[in-house]
């Protein structure tokens, strides 16, 4: 059997360890920020916990968080947020079967095109490709912060529709976030793979995705199963 013409891919938490090197980001942050103000007894995973509650991308919040757990010293807040910031990319890595996957996805019988579908600023995520050295892999990436719109928006979607030449029944799209990757899918009527690493039921009151894996190993395998 052949796989879909155009087969299309999350980046973050799906293809890379976004979230793993995230939450390395905030240890260390708030980590150095602790020990320097002689802090040895605060709940870390407690503080990155609420961080992320809070706000799971941006900085802004350091400041009031870490006072609630008795850091008061602006100064080594603001170091803590620098730092962050100044270290975007640092754990960052795909995962490792990413790269082969993708290989392997490419040389299917019937897939003309693999593409990328991600949120954030354009700049952020063109160095995150060039890091990861993804661009040799796929024919094109659609970014939230070129195009205009974001997941879930299906106008994304329809966008990379549109770069590989295919209508809907033609793709298959292949995510982590139940919430912008697979109802940005369904609102645009392309078929599903829900990337479910941590094997959790399905969270909304919507229909589930037609097809769920925990590994991207299964993509190869799934994609000429359809």
């Amino acid at each position: 059997m052949t796989a879909p013409p155009l087969v299309l891919f999350d980046l973050d938490d799906t293809l890379c360890d976004y979230s793993g090197a995230r939450t390395g980001r905030l240890r260390t942050a708030y980590g150095d920020a602790f020990a320097a103000a002689g802090i040895r007894d605060v709940d870390l995973d407690a503080v990155i916990a609420e961080s992320l509650e809070i706000h799971p991308h941006g900085s802004h919040h350091f400041p009031a968080l870490l006072a609630r757990h008795g850091m008061s010293d602006a100064e080594l807040a603001q170091q803590a947020q620098r730092w962050y910031l100044g270290n975007r990319f640092r754990g960052l890595a795909l995962f490792s079967d990413a790269q082969s996957v993708l290989a392997q996805v490419r040389a299917l019988p019937g897939v003309r095109g693999v593409g990328l579908i991600t949120n954030g600023p354009a700049a952020v995520q063109r160095d995150k490709i060039d890091l990861l050295g993804l661009w040799s892999e796929v024919d094109f990436a659609v970014i939230s912060g070129e195009v205009g719109v974001e997941k879930p928006d299906p106008v994304i979607f329809h966008e990379a529709l549109r770069r590989g030449n295919v209508d809907s029944a033609n793709a298959i799209y292949i995510g982590d976030s139940p919430e912008f990757d697979m109802e940005g899918a369904r609102a645009a009527e392309i078929r599903r793979i829900w990337m479910n690493r941590a094997g959790i039921p399905w969270p909304l009151n919507t229909p589930a995705p037609e097809l769920e894996t925990r590994t991207l190993s299964n993509i190869p395998e799934i994609l000429t199963s359809l």
